[in-house]
């Protein structure tokens, strides 16, 4: 137990060190540095070399305390990152808005026209992102598929694979995560940017980077959980003690799993 204890703090605290603390610092010297610069003299690299100057010439103690501040002020930054991380991806993943996604819908019709095939209304645009479509969209075939619920079954299929199958379903959401942290970070430069202009352009590549991230990591992760559901749904019947005796549960065995995972509710 000490030993594993042991080896977790280390994990946290290189997490910490190299996705809370280096990113903070980085923004930390980038905001001092615009904020010496400003809009007027965004590239001025002598006067920041005169800031820097009289910045050494300082008290050993007052020198110090400054530097101590900034990597206080960098921890915070990096926490304050992720929270807003948190809340972007929030964002992303929400269910509704106030406008429909009749572009994506339109996109998607007309894809479907030129392949000569008939969109099914059920897997069209329903949600206001992407990445939140494609979370419904596991739902939604699965249930058309299977005939019960993807949300409910995943926890219990997941109790019935193995640590092979979880580690990739671990670093896909691990990656979305972090896609969603660095979607927080550009907020920040974007704060940056009141005083420092290019740091308005760093948080758009940032955000745009993010953006890309997320929808990778998160189509690899519905794929891998549909997949899994896809393989083990009669593994999870028969833990149920359901007999499913086709190749696929009829509506009525698929209601039955159904209520069996809500508990008859």
């Amino acid at each position: 137990m000490v030993s594993f204890l042991t080896e977790a703090g280390k994990r946290v605290a290189a997490r910490w060190f190299t996705q809370i603390l280096l990113p903070g610092l980085l923004l930390a010297v980038i905001a001092v540095s615009g904020w010496v610069l400003g809009h007027a003299h965004a590239f001025d690299v002598d006067r920041l070399a005169s800031a820097a100057e009289r910045g050494a010439g300082r008290k050993p103690v007052r020198l110090a305390v400054e530097v101590a501040v900034v990597v206080v002020g960098a921890g915070v930054a990096g926490t304050l990152a992720r929270g807003l991380g948190t809340g972007v991806r929030r964002f992303w993943l929400r269910e509704r808005a106030l406008l429909a996604p009749r572009l994506r819908r339109a996109r998607a019709v007309e894809a479907a026209k030129k392949r000569g095939t008939e969109p099914v209304a059920a897997y069209l645009p329903a949600r206001p992102t992407w990445l939140s479509d494609r979370l419904r969209l596991v739902e939604v075939r699965v249930r058309a598929q299977y005939w019960f619920s993807a949300a409910l079954a995943w926890p219990r299929i997941w109790l019935l694979t193995s640590e092979e199958f979880h580690a990739p379903v671990r670093n896909a959401r691990a990656r979305f995560d972090d896609a969603c942290a660095l979607a927080g970070w550009a907020v920040l430069y974007l704060v940056v940017g009141v005083f420092w202009w290019p740091a308005v352009v760093v948080a758009v590549v940032a955000f745009v980077v993010a953006w890309r991230r997320a929808r990778v990591s998160l189509e690899e992760f519905a794929t891998l959980v549909e997949a899994a559901i896809d393989v083990r749904w009669r593994d999870l019947a028969e833990a149920l003690g359901i007999a499913v005796q086709g190749e696929s549960p009829t509506p009525a065995e698929g209601a039955l799993i159904d209520d069996r995972l809500r508990k008859g509710s």
